[in-house]
């Protein structure tokens, strides 16, 4: 599913902020294997080696090829041979001398692998190197078994003058078949052990041996000792033909077929119903994964989520696998791998957590983020996600202790656009870069609002001909006021016209005609570019024209004045008087 909600993106820091994504393996591999317990396979310009989580070779990269790992072992290869082998854990053993050659492609199994040379066919034990055979013919270990043919002399290796037996990976020796009127020369075919048990073929007919009861019991198809329902083969030697990525052995009235491994999976006879076999699985299940991979509709890279939060945005050109807590993803072509340091928090700080009143439309103020010792300063970066937040990259500065490592930058804050005169929450948002990643943008809320300094006052009024006349005065007393543009409106209710002329940059002049009765009200709005409109209402006591007027004008909806705060902790509101004239 290509969506994803851009709001998903700005999550609160108690969210996130204990989510800290972290390289275990840069991206600057062709490839990487991860094996789970700390130790990865990489490859670079065609050659192979191992790393740890620390990013140490414990495998120099000098290997032309490495097979998958199996019980904790893997094959490498120099020039098309096999010539060691290696644990999970980086400890090589080199066999080149032997010029040993696996067997197809078969890996590890009960801690032997199968090879063969000019010498016959062995099992080479994984952690000791030593060996069982030589064999004329063998297959791999399956529940601690393998069936092999055992040469009669060492002189008979290659010429087929051997018996089938099987032996046992815990004793490396020979298991003879429980039964009297079976000589070893009468065994034709032994299949690998699956679920305890094998087939045996000897003398045509067919046998079932059950290893956990140490018993051989003719197999019949309705599970009787019935001789007729007995299985067969039509020929006295039996040769399994390859099929697929198995194998098949005729019967006198059916089929029998196994896997790669010679284990069976199905009996086909006499037109009766298919049994089929379940062969345990070669494969562990991974562990679930924290991660999950995340698309976006305007870009083809891809974001990952932790726990399902947006950890990272779209930075990737592709998620390769997620394993508990680790990621292999490629970046410009290269294969890194990825965790996240969840006991560790990086903090954002506005304004030093104080509280901000904005007198314009702008407030310069600072942001840092404080993060643990163990990050460098010099791999981090801030970048603003907010338009309202201009971060000047000029101003950087760094601090580090043994307790953390400190980012701070000067900002340039816009006025928030739902502010007002009281104290309300707004946010904005930053991310975080560091060594290479863009970390998900992170929202820090702060207090703020907008700090009235404008005083507005009707210095005078009278009642000329038709119109009420008035001079309004708006004095602004914050700092730098003179540098910021503001306009002025009038209105009023009812079927008041209002008119407003400018005098000079602090004074007009106001026109009111139509009103009636004794009483005139209306409003003078300032606006200062960027920031809210406030309003301030008058109502003003007149007679009609050429009558005595009352010289007073009552305010009705003074807004409430803060002090200016500037980096300082918040203040009570302090109440201005109505004032008369």
């Amino acid at each position: 599913m290509r969506k994803a909600l851009l709001a998903v993106l700005l999550m609160a820091v108690s969210v996130l902020s204990a989510q800290i994504p972290q390289w275990i393996i840069h991206p600057k591999y062709s490839s990487i294997k991860i094996l789970g317990n700390g130790f990865y396979v990489v490859s670079q310009n065609g050659k192979y080696g191992m790393m740890n989580d620390k990013e140490e070779m414990v495998v120099p990269l000098e290997y032309d090829n490495m097979s998958q790992f199996k019980e904790g072992m893997a094959l490498l290869y120099q020039n098309g041979k096999f010539v060691a082998y290696v644990n999970d854990e980086g400890r090589v053993t080199d066999i080149a001398a032997h010029s040993y050659a696996p067997v197809a492609s078969f890996a590890f199994s009960d801690n032997y692998l199968l090879v063969s040379n000019r010498t016959g066919y062995y099992f080479v034990h994984a952690k000791t190197g030593a060996t069982i055979g030589p064999f004329s013919d063998g297959m791999p270990f399956c529940e601690g078994y393998a069936a092999v043919k055992v040469p009669k002399s060492l002189k008979h290796v290659f010429d087929g003058t051997s018996v089938l037996q099987y032996i046992s990976s815990a004793t490396g020796r020979p298991v003879d078949l429980p039964t009297a009127d079976i000589d070893a020369d009468d065994v034709d075919f032994l299949s690998s052990v699956s679920n305890g048990k094998s087939i045996v073929v000897a003398k045509k007919r067919v046998y079932e041996y059950d290893f956990n009861e140490g018993v051989l019991r003719p197999l019949s198809m309705d599970g009787t000792d019935n001789k007729k329902a007995r299985v067969y083969t039509p020929e006295r030697l039996v040769a399994p033909v390859q099929q697929g990525k198995g194998y098949v052995i005729p019967l006198k009235d059916g089929s029998m077929s196994f896997d790669g491994k010679m284990r069976l999976t199905a009996i086909r006879y006499n037109g009766q119903e298919v049994q089929t076999f379940d062969v345990p699985e070669d494969f562990e299940p991974e562990p679930v994964s924290s991660f999950r991979g995340v698309s976006f509709d305007d870009t083809e890279l891809l974001g990952l989520s932790y726990n399902g939060d947006i950890l990272l945005p779209a930075q990737f050109e592709r998620i390769s696998k997620l394993v508990g807590d680790e990621a292999l993803v490629l970046v410009n072509g290269k294969y890194g791998v990825l965790t996240v340091d969840t006991k560790h928090s990086c903090r954002f700080i506005l304004n030093d957590n104080l509280d901000i009143g904005f007198e314009h439309k702008t407030v310069n103020t600072n942001i840092k983020v404080v993060c643990p010792p163990t990050m460098k300063l010099s791999q981090m970066s801030l970048t603003s996600c907010d338009t309202a937040c201009i971060i000047n990259s000029d101003t950087r500065s760094e601090s580090s202790n043994v307790e953390s490592a400190v980012l701070r930058y000067e900002c340039t804050l816009s006025i928030p656009k739902e502010i007002g005169l009281e104290r309300s929450s707004a946010k904005t948002a930053v991310a975080l870069n560091y060594d290479g990643l863009k970390f998900a943008p992170q929202e820090i809320s702060f207090n703020a609002w907008y700090v009235n300094n404008y005083l507005v006052e009707v210095s005078k009024y009278q009642v000329v001909s038709s119109y009420l006349e008035a001079d309004v005065s708006v004095q602004n007393s914050a700092a730098g006021n003179q540098a910021f543009f503001r306009e002025v409106h009038v209105d009023a209710k009812d079927s008041v016209v209002c008119e407003i002329s400018k005098v000079r940059e602090d004074l007009f002049n106001v026109r009111l005609f139509n009103w009636k009765g004794d009483n005139v009200q209306f409003n003078v709005d300032v606006t200062e570019s960027g920031c809210p409109t406030i309003t301030y209402g008058f109502s003003l006591d007149v007679k009609p024209a050429n009558g005595k007027q009352k010289q007073k004008a009552v305010t009705v909806s003074k807004p409430v004045a803060r002090p200016r705060v500037k980096n300082t902790p918040v203040k009570p509101p302090v109440e201005e008087p109505i004032f008369k004239l």
